[in-house]
């Protein structure tokens, strides 16, 4: 157990590392739409695993260790305020689930995304705190902020 925490830590740091890497040397205007696609799938990818980290503690699978729980949340903070940012104009073509109601609704999907930042903040706190009924909650909304952008502008 404690091998595979270090080893998603250490996927984690690549992941983000590489993700700022990508969007900080380019605004998204001039990200290659390749590019911007690769940085996106990669944030989601390690945003899901967090995800799938804190519901296997929450539902009790996964035994409460709070400096696990803040690793996730920190790379769920960080990474939501980057996402977004992902999506430049050209990024729609390619091999990418996002519908093209991400840039004909970009002011719907930004608002979603501000709300499941605004939810991840809450999970943070919460797992900050250490209170476990506190982190189902903030968890639970957190999930469901999440959904309602992919229920909108992902393609299954």
């Amino acid at each position: 157990m404690k091998n595979t925490v270090q080893t998603l830590k250490r996927i984690a740091v690549c992941v983000v590392v590489a993700t700022i890497g990508v969007t900080a040397t380019a605004s998204p205007q001039v990200l290659a739409p390749e590019k911007a696609i690769r940085a996106r799938q990669a944030a989601y990818f390690l945003m899901g695993m967090q995800m799938a980290r804190i519901n296997a503690t929450v539902k009790g699978d996964v035994p409460f260790d709070k400096s696990t729980m803040q690793i996730s949340v920190e790379a769920l903070d960080l990474i939501g305020r980057m996402v977004t940012d992902n999506f430049p104009p050209g990024s729609d073509q390619g091999t990418t689930k996002a519908k093209p109601e991400v840039w004909k609704e970009a002011p719907r999907f930004k608002q979603l995304a501000l709300e499941s930042q605004s939810e991840a903040a809450k999970l943070k706190a919460a797992v900050h705190a250490g209170d476990m009924s506190t982190i189902k909650a903030a968890y639970g909304a957190t999930s469901k902020s999440c959904k309602a952008c992919h229920d909108t502008f992902k393609a299954q």
